[in-house]
């Protein structure tokens, strides 16, 4: 299938919407693994569309907002509607009535929306743990700043040898590796970075998983053989 500008622009949109299903969003993933010009394409849908679905927090604006806008809408009657207008049956007040509403609701959606913060912005890696001889990824990484979560899904991954478990490590620039935990095959594996591994993540944006004893190293550094290593991209 061949990657046309045209497609890759749908697909990421579908992708992120999160209509993609099966073996469309394994390969469109793939696709993001390979390519910088697929990644760029979700990010900017990421952004588009993104905060569609965020709650917005429900805002009482003050009595004296609505007071102010009453006393524009009826500036001879003081904070009344007046009778003439309630009781007008031949209609000539709905026309501008539904105006001076229409004008209320907007002034108040604009203090509402003036006292809403802005939205932060969300820096996110991801990545793909892959083997030579294997179609599919093994695992598929994402992490995003706002919630300081590593996420692992295993696509292709199998469990380790009798006896043994994987375990996942960030690479830095400098130093020692830093475990990050024993990673189940089973499902996603999820953990929050504290201040330290979101730092070193962010420097180095490398990961890297070896074969260790159940449970994990016994020494706080690998001690056996490193299996996979992986560099991270930002979307």
């Amino acid at each position: 299938m061949k990657k046309t500008p045209e497609r890759i622009e749908a697909l990421a949109a579908e992708y992120v919407l999160g209509s993609l299903h099966g073996a469309a969003r394994r390969r469109f993933e793939r696709w993001m693994m390979e390519s910088v010009r697929v990644r760029q394409e979700v990010w900017f849908w990421e952004e588009k569309l993104g905060h569609l679905g965020a709650r917005i927090e429900e805002e009482q604006p003050p009595a004296s907002v609505w007071a102010g806008i009453e006393r524009r809408l009826w500036p001879q009657t003081g904070n009344a509607v007046p009778a003439e207008a309630a009781n007008d049956a031949s209609g000539r007040w709905f026309w501008p009535g539904w105006s001076m509403l229409a004008t209320a609701a907007a002034l108040v959606l604009a203090v509402i929306l003036v006292q809403q913060p802005e939205p932060e912005m969300d820096d996110r890696l991801s990545g793909a743990i892959v083997q030579a001889d294997v179609s599919d990824p093994l695992w598929l990484v994402s992490e995003s700043s706002l919630d300081r979560k590593l996420k692992l899904r295993p696509v292709a991954a199998t469990a380790a040898q009798q006896g043994k478990d994987y375990e996942l490590w960030i690479v830095p620039a400098d130093g020692q590796p830093l475990s990050l935990g024993v990673i189940p095959v089973g499902g996603t594996y999820q953990v929050t970075l504290d201040d330290e591994a979101r730092a070193l993540l962010s420097n180095s944006r490398t990961l890297a998983i070896s074969l260790e004893p159940v449970g994990g190293s016994p020494t706080g550094q690998p001690t056996g053989p490193i299996l996979h290593v992986a560099k991270l991209y930002e979307l």
